[in-house]
C-alpha cells in the first residue's frame, strides 16, 4: 500500500458524500505511522542481528578485540534504541488503529450498526476520535511505565514483551 491516495478510504462515498475529512486524516496518520515504525523496527532488528552474528565470526577470525567490542556495542545500541522507542509496539498499535478506522468506515459506508441513523456521520467521527484517543492513552501509559521501570532499577530499561 504505497500510495494511500488510491486506497478505498480516500475515494469512498456514502450517498454522494465522501468520508469526513477528519476520519481520513486520522486513518492516513496511523497508516503512515505504521509504515514508518515497521521500517524503523526492521532496520534496527537487522542491524542487531547482523552485529550479533558478526561477533563470533570476528572472534573466530582473530580480529582485533576493538572490532569485536565495537560489534557488541552496535548490538547493544540497536537493542536499546528498539526498547527505548518501542518501535515494535508502535508499529502494532498504529496498524491496529488504522485497521479499526477502516472497519468503522466500512460499517458506515454500508449503513451497518451503529451507522444506520441520520446521525451516522457524527457517530463515525466520534468513534474514530475515541479510537485515536485510546491509542494515545495507551502509548502514554506505556511510556510512563517505561520511565518508571527505568528509574526504579537505576539501570537500562527492561525490554518490553514483544
Amino acid at each position: 500500500m504505497r500510495n494511500l491516495g488510491k486506497h478505498w478510504m480516500v475515494t469512498a462515498e456514502r450517498d454522494g458524500d465522501a468520508l469526513p475529512t477528519t476520519v481520513v486524516a486520522k486513518w492516513r496518520w496511523y497508516k503512515k505511522g505504521a509504515r514508518r515504525d515497521r521500517l524503523r523496527y526492521g532496520v534496527v532488528e537487522v542491524v542487531a542481528l547482523i552485529g550479533s552474528a558478526a561477533i563470533p565470526v570476528a572472534a573466530a577470525a582473530h580480529l582485533d578485540s576493538v572490532v569485536i567490542a565495537a560489534l557488541g556495542s552496535v548490538v547493544l545500541v540497536a537493542t536499546g534504541i528498539r526498547t527505548t522507542f518501542g518501535m515494535h509496539q508502535n508499529w502494532v498499535e498504529h496498524s491496529q488503529i488504522g485497521y479499526a478506522i477502516e472497519r468503522e468506515a466500512a460499517l458506515f459506508l454500508h449503513s451497518a450498526p451503529p451507522y444506520e441513523g441520520s446521525d451516522a456521520v457524527r457517530v463515525l467521527v466520534a468513534r474514530v476520535e475515541t479510537l485515536a484517543e485510546e491509542g494515545g492513552q495507551q502509548w502514554a501509559r506505556r511510556r510512563i511505565a517505561f520511565e518508571r521501570d527505568r528509574q526504579a532499577d537505576g539501570s537500562a530499561p527492561k525490554p518490553a514483551a514483544e
